[in-house]
C-alpha cells in the first residue's frame, strides 16, 4: 500500500472549473499509483454562490466519487462581487474545517496532506491545522492571493492588504513542500518565502482529446469560450465590445458565472452579433464540445502575475487554436509554439484583428496549427510523464 494521502480543497466534483477537476485528477491520478486518498471539501456551490441539491441543510456529508472517498463540510456560499461577503463565506468553511479535520489529521496519521490555494483563507486555515497536528503539508498554488485580487483591483494596498500579505508569507512558512502551476508562482514562492523547500511546476495538464484530430466543420469559423463568466475572464465586456458576426464568425458560450445574466440580456438585444448562449455541459462532455469548434477564446481582464489559465492545456490537448487575450507564461506558450493569436487583456481592438486573421486563414495553415497543438500535447505538455514526475517528488517529500 502507498502513502495515505488527505486532499483539503474548497471546491470538488460535481462542480465545475477548472479547480475542481484539477483537484479531481490528482485524488485518481494519486489513487490509480497505489495512494489511499481522501478528499476533504465543501459542499458544492460553485460557481452559483448555492448549495447544489442533495447537500442542502447539512452540516457534514461523506461519500464515494469514482473510487475516492469525500467528506464534505458546512460552507455559508455566496457568489457576490463584494469581496468582504466572498472572504466571510471561505471564513465559514474555515471554521467548520477546524472542528472536522484537525481531530481526523491527528486521529488518522495520514503521511502527506496536500492543501489546494486559492481560496487563501481555506489554504491559511488548513495549513495551520496540518502544522499543529505535527503532518507534513505540501501546499498547491494555483493563483497567487492576494496580489491576483490586488491586481484585479478588487482590494486596493493599504493596511487590509499588508495584513493579507503577512498571513500569506506565514502560510508558505509551514509548508513542506510547494506547488505551483507556473513558474511565476514558485519564483514569487521563493522570494516571498526566503527558505529553501522543494518545488515541483504542476500544470493542469489534459490528456489528449480522443476528438482532437477529427476534422473541424466547414462553413463560418466558430470560436468556443467554456468556463466561469466571472470578473477575471471579462467575458461580458469582449461580448459588448466584438461584433462577431461583422467579423465573419461566431461567438459559442459554455458555462455560468456572474456575468450570465449580462451575457444573455445582450444576446437578446444584439442578435446580429453571431454570439451563442448554449449553458453548462458536463466535464466529460467538453472535448466532443470543443471538436464542434476552430479556435478558443482565453480571456483574462487584466494582467495578473503567476495566472496561467487552465484552458491553455485545454486547447492544446484538443487540438483547439487559442485566441489568447493577456500576458506571462500562457502568452509565451501560445506565440512560441505559433498555437494561435495573442492580444493584451483589454485591448479589443488587436482581438478584432486577431479574430479577422482567424478568419481569413486559409485550411493549410489552419490545419498546421491544429498539427502543433497534437504534437505539443504528446512532448512538452504531455499529461501522463508530468503524472509521473509529480508521483515521484510526493514519495520523496
Amino acid at each position: 500500500m502507498g502513502k495515505y494521502i488527505v486532499i483539503i480543497s474548497s471546491s470538488f466534483p460535481p462542480e465545475k472549473g477548472a479547480a475542481p477537476t484539477r483537484v479531481y485528477n490528482l485524488a485518481h491520478m494519486l489513487q490509480e499509483r497505489g495512494c489511499r486518498v481522501e478528499v476533504i471539501t465543501a459542499m458544492p456551490n460553485y460557481p452559483t454562490g448555492r448549495i447544489f441539491p442533495g447537500y442542502r441543510g447539512k452540516l457534514r456529508h461523506s461519500e464515494t466519487t469514482d473510487g475516492v472517498t469525500v467528506y464534505r463540510t458546512w460552507i455559508y456560499p455566496s457568489n457576490s462581487k463584494n469581496i468582504f461577503k466572498r472572504i466571510a463565506s471561505i471564513a465559514t468553511h474555515g471554521l467548520s474545517l477546524c472542528s472536522f479535520t484537525l481531530p481526523r489529521l491527528i486521529r488518522r496519521k495520514p503521511d502527506l496532506v496536500i492543501v489546494n490555494t486559492p481560496p487563501f483563507l481555506t489554504g491559511y486555515v488548513s495549513m495551520w491545522l496540518a502544522r499543529i497536528a505535527g503532518r507534513k503539508a505540501l501546499l498547491n498554488i494555483s493563483d497567487l492571493w492576494p496580489l491576483s485580487v490586488q491586481e484585479l483591483g478588487v482590494i486596493k494596498p493599504g493596511r487590509f492588504y499588508s495584513f493579507l500579505e503577512r498571513l500569506e508569507k506565514s502560510m508558505y512558512r509551514k509548508a513542506t513542500a510547494f506547488a505551483g502551476q507556473s513558474a511565476a508562482i514558485l519564483t514569487h514562492v521563493h522570494d516571498t518565502n526566503g527558505q529553501a523547500k522543494k518545488t515541483f511546476l504542476y500544470r493542469n495538464l489534459q490528456e489528449l482529446s480522443v476528438y482532437a484530430d477529427q476534422p473541424r466543420p466547414s462553413g463560418q469559423r466558430k470560436i468556443v469560450y467554456a468556463g466561469l463568466l466571472g470578473i477575471a475572464q471579462g467575458v461580458y465586456d469582449i461580448c459588448r465590445n466584438i461584433d462577431f458576426g461583422a467579423l465573419g464568425a461566431s461567438f459559442h458560450i459554455y458555462g455560468d458565472g456572474n456575468e450570465k445574466e449580462q451575457i444573455l440580456a445582450l444576446i437578446a438585444q444584439q442578435p446580429e452579433r453571431n454570439i451563442f448562449y448554449h449553458g453548462s455541459v458536463p466535464a466529460q462532455d467538453i472535448p466532443e464540445v470543443l471538436s464542434n469548434y476552430h479556435t478558443t477564446l482565453i480571456p483574462l481582464r487584466t494582467e495578473i502575475r503567476g495566472a496561467l489559465p487552465s484552458k491553455v492545456f485545454m486547447a492544446i490537448a484538443n487540438g483547439l487554436p487559442a485566441l489568447y487575450c493577456g500576458g506571462g507564461e500562457g502568452a509565451g506558450i501560445v506565440q512560441d509554439n505559433n498555437i494561435g493569436w495573442v492580444s493584451p487583456p483589454g485591448d479589443h481592438t488587436q482581438l478584432a484583428d486577431n479574430i479577422r486573421a482567424m478568419v481569413q486563414m486559409d485550411d493549410e495553415r489552419y490545419n498546421a496549427m491544429r498539427q502543433r497543438c497534437l504534437a505539443l500535447a504528446k512532448s512538452s505538455f504531455n499529461k501522463q510523464v508530468q503524472d509521473e514526475a509529480f508521483f515521484d517528488f510526493i514519495a520523496s517529500i
